[in-house]
């Protein structure tokens, strides 16, 4: 297939590649989209043919991304993005839009989206527009309805409520381990190349807050590489680029799939919490009350 000068591949395979290289996972993938495991094993085969690549290192215990996989995976997910808000834009006029939920997109893609799934199943009806994004959200634009924000001080609104609160820890891939023996002490951590979510965010709590609650004072790794988005960080900790400080609620998954394992220097509470805002009164935008009392609900069963 081509598109103008550009060759495409098939645009079937895209969905199974975004859903296996987000979940490091082609049983779940399949789960989330109603498909058979082989299936979409078949589509990505078929992908990576056509590409002349492999986009998978396929182990024993865990699917990982090559560098040709995470590169790939970054920019399918944004031209599926895209596709998506184009979509939702072209909707008929006087038909009821989504109802819009603004995340970061570490917290979209880790956390909220395999649990809309889940909600999907009762409510298959509702139209749900995720808006994810690194950056400040247009919050007083009147296109979202629900915010899912971190912040070390609980937000203003009356009607804020608090989703769960967040531990980080140290988390590598298991061949990391296998490769290089046990990682039990802070000069074993040190010696490995940490892998640094590059953010400016005020309120997140990286590698240096995590050392010195460990009891050392100074932040001197070896070596680094820098990341701008976390979900790409953990994508490098599981092809055993280095150690990433994962959060306890965006690595449950991950942990659970054997892509990461945690490695056992205890908890480290962070000092704020991840709010839902509603921005709409709810009496206006009634469609939104069942989310959004679901989503609470989902942040109870974490506390």
């Amino acid at each position: 297939m081509r598109y103008g000068p550009h060759p495409l591949p098939p645009l079937k395979t895209l969905p199974a590649f975004e859903a296996s290289a987000r979940l490091l996972s082609f049983t779940r993938a399949a789960d989330e989209l109603s498909l058979t495991q082989g299936a979409v094993s078949r589509q990505i085969r078929n992908l990576e043919e056509r590409l002349g690549t492999p986009l998978f290192e396929r182990g024993e215990r865990a699917l990982k991304l090559t560098a040709a996989g995470q590169h790939y995976a970054e920019a399918v997910t944004d031209a599926l993005n895209s596709i998506a808000l184009a979509t939702e834009g072209l909707r008929e006029t006087g038909e009821e839009g989504p109802v819009t939920i603004g995340a970061t997109s570490a917290l979209a893609s880790l956390w909220l989206m395999p649990r809309l799934n889940r909600y999907r199943a009762h409510d298959p009806d509702l139209p749900i527009r995720v808006l994810a994004s690194d950056f400040d959200l247009p919050e007083s634009s009147g296109d979202i309805d629900l915010v899912i924000s971190y912040s070390r001080t609980p937000p203003p609104e009356a009607d804020a409520c608090k989703l769960f609160d967040e531990a980080i820890f140290p988390v590598c891939s298991p061949e990391l381990i296998e490769a290089h023996g046990e990682i039990k002490t802070l000069e074993d951590v040190l010696r490995h190349t940490l892998l640094i979510h590059d953010d400016d965010h005020p309120d997140w709590t990286g590698w240096a807050a995590w050392l010195r609650a460990m009891g050392e004072s100074t932040f001197k790794p070896k070596r680094t590489v820098r990341l701008n988005a976390y979900s790409m960080l953990l994508q490098a900790a599981a092809a055993s680029q280095g150690i990433a400080l994962g959060w306890q609620h965006l690595v449950d998954d991950l942990l659970a799939a054997g892509s990461l394992v945690k490695l056992d220097f205890g908890e480290f509470p962070t000092p704020g919490a991840f709010y839902l805002r509603p921005l709409k009164p709810t009496a206006s935008n009634a469609r939104a009350a069942p989310l959004l009392e679901w989503l609470i609900d989902s942040g109870a069963e974490l506390t």
